[in-house]
């Protein structure tokens, strides 16, 4: 008589290894959009908190009060009432430096000003050159 070989059934082991590779591919990808919500979540708060609009709302008045001032006094007078301002409404620290530079042509004379705005988060340094009548 001949000895018959038994016949293994495998299919219950690849239903458990296929089971194991569908929870190991989920898992894998559940890490990995974890991981892509919070390097997005950074890029996108920083944007938010970046003051755009107080800083152009400050320029904007410094370059006013430079163009429109008659003296230095008129000038200092406005920026400081700009800084109690935004030192009050932002907690932000705003300076400003306004120099009369050599720059002229027929008409107009150019004023130099420098502007720091910083409130604790964000730090910005701008300077424009700005046109005055002569």
């Amino acid at each position: 008589m001949r000895s018959k070989t038994k016949i293994s059934d495998d299919n219950a082991e690849w239903i458990l290894l296929m089971g194991f590779v569908v929870s190991f591919a989920i898992i894998f990808l559940a890490i990995l959009l974890n991981l892509s919500v919070a390097a997005g979540q950074t890029p996108s708060d920083s944007v938010t908190e970046f003051p755009k609009s107080q800083i152009r709302d400050i320029r904007a008045e410094l370059t006013d009060a430079a163009v429109k001032s008659e003296s230095e006094s008129d000038f200092e007078a406005k920026l400081d009432a700009i800084r109690k301002l935004a030192l009050a409404r932002d907690n932000a620290v705003v300076e400003a430096n306004l120099t009369y530079v050599g720059y002229a042509d027929a008409e107009y004379g150019y004023a130099e000003l420098t502007v720091h705005y910083n409130n604790g988060v964000t730090e910005y340094d701008g300077t424009y050159l700005l046109p005055k009548k002569l």
